[in-house]
């Protein structure tokens, strides 16, 4: 075989190997959210009915909230390659972008990075986010009172312009 198409063959394998750990993450991420959606909160935030995580969060959020979802590594890692061997956190993240500007962002450690999913899913990091302020909340139970005090009419949105 010459030497271009050896080259040609581990290229091959090479992208083929990267499209099948892409497939497969794909498809473990898919399964870890679809996993935290369903969590009870009461699971997450014992004062909180066992209602769904994805449900309670629709309905803290505003109707027409825009959702997005993702699995990282909570915020944990910093690139540096003494942290290769290390096993961190992972995380489902639940991004809710409000009309009125507020966010709330909220990472479920659902396993790590070298285990995957390991025992039961445990609130992370809980946090609302408005125009003037980013507010760090301890638990679940926390947004609605958060979400009130953030909250501003429709006329005074006017009137801050």
């Amino acid at each position: 075989m010459t030497r271009l198409a050896a080259s040609a063959v581990c290229l091959i394998v090479s992208s083929l190997s990267g499209s099948a750990q892409t497939a497969g993450t794909n498809a473990r991420d898919a399964k870890l959210i679809t996993h935290a959606k369903q969590v009870p909160v009461s699971q997450l935030d014992r004062t909180l009915p066992s209602v769904s995580f994805e449900k309670w969060l629709q309905v803290e959020a505003e109707a027409d909230a825009k959702f997005q979802w993702e699995v990282n590594d909570c915020g944990e890692q910093s690139g540096t390659a003494t942290e290769e061997a290390h096993d961190f956190p992972m995380c489902v993240e639940a991004d809710v972008a409000m009309k009125d500007g507020r966010s709330i962002v909220i990472m479920i450690a659902v396993g790590t990075s070298q285990k995957s999913a390991v025992g039961k899913p445990e609130l992370y990091f809980p946090q609302l986010i408005t125009p003037r302020e980013t507010i760090n909340l301890r638990q679940l139970s926390d947004f609605p009172a958060a979400l009130l005090k953030t909250h501003l009419p429709a006329n005074h949105l006017e009137t801050v312009r």
